[in-house]
């Protein structure tokens, strides 16, 4: 018995959704689909269509409730105990996919992560950073996330048991984009639960331009800045506001502002570029993340 949980944002629904209803008939298990639309003002049509699909119940949310609890509605309303929690802009990379996770759900793992890819070619050039990020810093394979990483979850395709976790199992405070997985992969840390890294990963479609994917990472520091001042986080919790703080202790974090402030232009140039820097990228969230602290 499986619910899965997919999270959509005016995506396209029937490719993700053709995908899993068909395994899940040839598998011959008991399951639905639940399908929660977080853009109130959404215009994809889409979903007109999973009338064809029984087992698929979708909605859109009258006013955005944001990331983390559209995840909480999506599982309040589930019947089933295990949860498959996915985005709506992947595909399964694998034709057993379910069936993968269905083996998980036999070790009595209570969480399963099956882990993230992007496709082997290039995009053009304007969606070009949200892939090179993805490719360099996302696409791991399970035993580097096991050996390295073990705790570490994007819940895009994150296998859950639900009676395991108090309700509601995501942060209720998180609004914004930004960090909730990193705040759920934390929550699994400090309880020792442990995280069954398996190969079986999704492909991330729903590539961002460059320049919304950092107007998006923008959004998502000042969200981290929040949850580590709130306590939520701690400032060890990336590497980011570990260097920042580690900067800030030897009175070093003014003068590396003003000069990243003195170069932010340059370093947006590469960033929207045909050869992005990736660590131009991190220079640009230093500098973005020291902006936001300062403010708040």
């Amino acid at each position: 018995m499986l619910s899965i949980l997919i999270r959509s944002f005016d995506n396209p629904l029937i490719d993700i959704v053709s995908v899993l209803y068909t395994e899940c008939q040839f598998l011959d298990i008991e399951f639905e689909i639940l399908i929660s639309d977080d853009d109130s003002n959404g215009k994809n049509l889409d979903h007109h269509k999973l009338s064809q699909f029984p087992m698929v119940t979708y909605w859109r949310n009258k006013k955005n409730l944001g990331r983390s609890n559209n995840l909480n509605k999506l599982i309040r309303k589930s019947k089933f105990n295990s949860a498959l929690l996915m985005d709506a802009d992947v595909i399964p990379l694998k034709t057993d996919f379910i069936k993968l996770y269905m083996e998980a759900l036999n070790t009595k793992c209570v969480v399963a992560y099956g882990g993230l890819a992007y496709e082997k070619n290039p995009p053009e050039t304007s969606e070009l950073l949200r892939w090179v990020y993805g490719h360099k810093e996302e696409a791991k394979p399970a035993s580097l996330r096991q050996s390295r990483y073990p705790y570490n979850i994007l819940v895009s395709n994150l296998l859950i048991k639900k009676s395991e976790f108090e309700q509601p199992i995501f942060n209720t405070e998180l609004k914004t984009y930004g960090y909730e997985d990193l705040v759920f992969s934390e929550f699994l840390r400090e309880h020792q639960i442990d995280v069954l890294q398996i190969e079986n990963p999704v492909i991330h479609k729903g590539l961002e331009t460059s320049m919304v994917f950092l107007q998006k990472t923008e959004t998502a520091l000042d969200n981290l800045v929040s949850l580590i001042q709130k306590g939520t986080l701690s400032q060890e919790a990336t590497s980011l506001s570990t260097l920042y703080f580690k900067l800030r202790r030897y009175k070093l974090n003014s003068v590396i502002y003003k000069f990243l402030n003195a170069i932010e232009r340059a370093l947006k140039t590469n960033l929207v570029s045909k050869k992005p820097s990736l660590i131009y990228f991190k220079l640009y969230k230093l500098y973005h993340f020291s902006k936001s602290y300062q403010k708040q």
